[in-house]
Formats: structure tokens, sequence, C-alpha cells
């Protein structure tokens, strides 16, 4: 066998599978239509080779990589034009995906890892999309008239090393074309939707590392996350400011692969500065030392040392949050963080509370939200006039409601609404506070009220993903078209401009609801399952799954799917999701029902 260096590329069939149980004769007759008509001329057009066809897909090679893009592109616009006079329903759009790799060759077949990853990037590309790898993107980039987002890095399944993924951009047209397709960003700002902005819009970035604790009472290390926790939650207040979570510099840092470093994160998302510090204890005596880097070349252009008091805590956080501030300049940023500087606890004690409640809210499980509340509920009594110790009370008791932990779910939306209120009146522009709001809002079924919340909250907050993902999601579970159409828009965007974020994994369950509200339940069933790639025991993704199994008639699958689902949270049973559905959608009974009508299909709801 001999071995050549080839662009291959992959093709299928959006929702093949759904279009052949509708109408199998029909189809047939439009994919062979498709191919003699599109397909087979551009081949030949642009110097391919159909290496072989697999029912729906087709494995192509190409000798030029700009060639093999080129077609790819072209196809799928053809595509999409032919779709314009076809009933949606009947709709064949394709998924590509291209690689290149020095494949073995044998008779008219190829093997390799090339081939693969061609198969894994087409499976991730949208319909009517294009994705390419990063040494694709390289050899064609300014070659062609074809505009790609960015999607980071990926790991994707089988392949060893992460790789960065490029998707081609869809046009209004191909978008209105896809079968199923929702309006990207671009649509969405033509429709007058607010849109989460891109990276390359912010004036500044900067990532901010963990704080070291030095002390030697492991026990003190709520001091160094809290502090961590704080000054990126001022910076990320001030808008024109991108600003890397604390939980992605903690994955990145907790990963095992060869690139599991801060540092990785900051080089593929381009971040400008980076923020490293450290904290000791001792009895009432604080020392932070931080330090502001230049990610390019990591040369030190700031640093200072605070010995305080410990009950000086908030006023170190906020020196350094402001000389950063200062550092990427600007009246603008200047009286920014004037306003959110205001917010900082009386005291020191219901701040630490407050983040040990936060951190034990994450695993949600029912003693860690116990423990949680009780902690929530001493800040609110050590100091009433801190607005997050009261946010951090609402988000618990709305936890407790949508994971099925509580005994009288009408009690904790109850005292949800009075700590959240109570956290608006004092901090009506905090953007927690907000995105908490929008939480508990949608959590009591009042739609409206959330909406304008989330809203709100990503005006003051733009670069703030985790508000646009529950602002996607609150618009796509609402019950009507627009706020669906709306909150794909917002999803996708997010999920092309922040892949490395660890809201990810809900974004794909938010995206899997979402596509089964409108009846793409292949496309429900991928994400899904791309949400229990990053954490397994998550309930909610594992009951998308089974509903969007159920919903084509996997009867065994979805019941697999739910079993896993109840596995891991008994309490969430499909009559409770489908209750709550009901209730963000304010009382519909009817979209709760179309929500999960995969599990009513197969008989487990």
């Amino acid at each position: 066998m001999e071995r050549r260096l080839t662009t291959i590329l992959a093709a299928d069939v959006v929702g093949y599978s759904r279009l052949m149980a509708a109408d199998e004769a029909g189809t047939l007759t439009a994919l062979n239509a498709m191919r003699s008509q599109i397909m087979d001329p551009k081949t030949a057009q642009y110097g391919g080779r159909v290496v072989k066809l697999m029912g729906d897909g087709t494995l192509m090679e190409f000798a030029s990589v700009v060639d093999a893009v080129a077609f790819a592109v072209d196809v799928q616009q053809a595509v999409a034009a032919h779709n314009q006079a076809v009933p949606e329903p009947t709709r064949i759009a394709y998924r590509i995906g291209i690689n290149i790799g020095d494949e073995l060759v044998d008779g008219g077949d190829i093997y390799g890892d090339g081939v693969n990853v061609a198969a894994r990037l087409e499976a991730m590309a949208a319909p009517g999309r294009v994705c390419v790898s990063a040494t694709v993107f390289e050899h064609t980039r300014n070659k062609l008239d074809v505009a790609f987002e960015d999607l980071g890095e990926q790991h994707l399944k089988n392949i060893a090393a992460p790789l960065r993924v490029y998707q081609s951009c869809l046009d209004n047209a191909a978008a209105d074309a896809a079968p199923g397709a929702t309006p990207d960003a671009a649509q969405a700002a033509g429709r007058q939707w607010p849109a989460p902005p891109r990276v390359e819009q912010a004036l500044g970035s900067i990532a901010v590392f963990p704080f070291d604790l030095l002390s030697p009472d492991p026990a003190d290390v709520y001091l160094a996350d809290g502090l961590t926790a704080e000054i990126i939650n001022m910076l990320s207040s001030v808008p024109d400011l991108r600003v890397a979570s604390r939980a992605a510099i903690l994955s990145a840092r907790d990963r095992k692969d060869a690139d599991a470093d801060p540092w990785a994160l900051v080089r593929t998302h381009a971040f400008r500065y980076v923020l490293t510090g450290n904290v000791r204890r001792g009895a009432d005596r604080l020392r932070v030392i931080a330090e502001l880097t230049d990610a390019a070349d990591r040369t030190q252009l700031w640093s200072a040392t605070y010995d305080r008091t410990l009950a000086d805590i908030f006023e170190v956080q906020e020196e350094i949050a402001k000389a950063i501030v200062v550092a990427f300049g600007g009246e603008l940023l200047r009286a920014e963080w004037a306003r959110v500087s205001a917010t900082a606890p009386a005291d020191l004690a219901a701040w630490e509370l407050v983040h040990k409640a936060r951190a034990l809210n994450l695993p949600v499980n029912r003693d860690a939200l116990d423990e949680a509340l009780a902690l929530a509920r001493q800040a609110v009594e050590r100091d009433p006039g801190y607005a997050n110790a009261h946010a951090c009370l609402a988000s618990i008791h709305v936890q407790r409601v949508i994971s099925g932990f509580s005994a009288e779910p009408e009690n904790d939306r109850a005292a949800a609404v009075a700590a959240i209120e109570r956290a608006a009146d004092l901090a009506p522009d905090d953007p927690t506070v907000l995105r908490t709001l929008g939480k508990v809002w949608s959590t009591c079924g009042q739609q409206a009220k959330a909406v304008s919340a989330l809203r709100r909250a990503v005006e003051v907050a733009p670069f703030d993903y985790h508000i646009w993902g529950r602002l996607g999601r609150t618009l796509a579970y609402g019950g009507d078209e627009a706020g669906l159409a709306e909150g794909h828009a917002i999803l996708d965007r997010i999920l092309a401009t922040a892949p490395g974020h660890p809201m990810v994994g809900y974004w794909c369950y938010f995206k899997a609801n979402a596509c089964a509200l409108g009846g793409r339940h292949e496309d429900a069933a991928r994400f899904a399952r791309r949400s229990l790639d990053i954490q397994p025991g998550y309930t909610g993704a594992w009951m998308a799954l089974a509903n969007a199994l159920g919903a084509q008639g996997l009867v065994d699958e979805a019941r697999e799917a739910l079993a896993g689902a109840l596995r891991t949270n008994p309490a969430m049973t499909p009559q409770h999701l489908a209750e709550q559905i009901a209730i963000a959608a304010g009382g519909d009974a009817e979209h709760a029902e179309k929500s999960l009508s995969g599990l009513k299909a197969a008989g487990l709801l």
C-alpha cells in the first residue's frame, strides 16, 4: 500500500433517518437528484474523487486543499439555493468536514487518522456548514472569499489530541434554507436582536489566575478563592473588558493533557493580560501580592503588595481591580469602575459564608444544597445589606426546586422571590443579581420578567457568556417561535465564541432541549451527547438524550438514557421535568408536552 498526503472531505445528510422514516422512496429520489445535479458536476469541476458512498454519507479526496474547501462551500450554497423551493420537512442538507492527512491508499480506498478526523469534523458541523481543521484553515485563509468562525480547541471522539476547529459562516439564504436551521448571530442583528459580542470587540482582555494560598492552614483556601472570584466579578462588570472565568482557568489547570496549564487557555483565546497573585494569612493579618503580566511575552507590567488586616480584604480586592481598570485607561472604564465597586459587603464573615455556599452549590446534590442554604441564610443574617448574599440565597432556593430536592416547592419559590427582590433593591445593576433574578423569575413562570432581567444583565456585562447562556435558554424555553429562534441564535454564537467556557456542557443541554422543541431530534441527541461528553453525571443531559432517542423510535436506547438520568438524580423524574418546563413557559402544559414528546412517544412519560 502506498502513502500520500491528501485532503479528505466527509459529508452526510442532515436528519437522514427522519427523512427515510417519513418518505423512503421520495428521500432516495431527492438524494439521487441532489447527487446528479449538484454533487457530481461540482466534483468534476473542482477535481475531486469520490472514494466511496455510504448511504447518506460521502467520502472524497482532493489533491488541492483550496479546491476542496471551494467545492464544499459551492455545494452548500447550491443546496441552499435549491432548498428555497422545497418544503422544509423534505429538504436535504449536508454537513461537511475537511482535513489534511498522510493516508494509506489501498486500491481505491483510503485509511488513516486523517479520515477519522474528517468524519468527526463533519459530525460537528451545523446543517449547511463546513467544519475544517486548523491546517486546512491556514492553507486557505485569504485565498477564498469565505468567512470562518474559530470554534477553539475541540476534543474529538477517539482522537487523542485536541484539535482547533473552524466553521464556515452562513449567509441568510443558506440559514433559512437549511432544515430546522436557526438564525445565526448576523441574522439576529438584522432582526434587531442583541447578540453576544465577539472577542475582538473588547477594548481589553484579561485572565485572572486563581490566587495561590501560602498560609499553612488549608482551611484558609476560601480566602484565595474568594479574592480571585471577587476580582473576576468586579472586572466582568466593566463593559468592553473581556475576562476569563475562574472556572475556565481551573478547568485548564486541572486537565490531564499536555497543554494542561492556564497559559494554554490564554494562548488559545488570545487574552492580552494575565493577573496572578498569592495570599498569606497570619492570625488577623493578611498579605496579598498581585502581578499584572503581558500575556504575549510574560513581561511584568505592574505589581503590588498589600499588608492589611483581614477585615481589609474588600479594600484589597477593590484596589487590585481598580489598578487593572486604570491600566487599560479610558474615562469610560474609570466611570464604570465607580459604579461596580460600590457593592462590597460590610461584614467579612458574610462574604466568607457566601463563597462557601457558592462552592457547595456547584455539585448539585441534596446534602450539599442543604448545607449551602444554611450558609447563605447565615450570610444574610450577618449582613442584611449585602446584595450577593440575598442573590446566593435565592439561587439555592430555586436550585432545590429545579433539581427536585424541595419538599415544598412553592415555599422555596416564594423565598427565592423575596430574596432576589431584596438583592435587586440593594444592587439593581449588579450582573450576578440580575442573572439570578432571571433564573428565579423563569423558575416561577414569569417569562417576560425573566427575559427583561437577563437583557439588562447582558447590557451591564456584555462579555459575561454565562448570562448570555441563561438568556438563550430562557428565550428558547419560553413557548413562542420568536423566542426559540433568538434562543438558538444566542446559544449558537456563544458555543462558537467561547468553546472552552465551563458552562459549555450546560449550553449544549439547553441546545438539545431547544432542538427538541423544534422537532429536530437528531440534533437534540447530538447536543445531549456532547453535553454528556463534558459532564457524564449531568442528569438533565441524560434526560434530553432519552427524549431525543424516544422521539426517533429508539425505545430501548431511550430507556437506557432515562436510567442514566435517574441514577444521577432519582428526584428528577420525567414528570418533574415536565412540570418545571410547563412552569417556565408560564404554566403552558401543552408546551411541556411538546418539549418532552419523545419520552411520551416511548412510553416513558
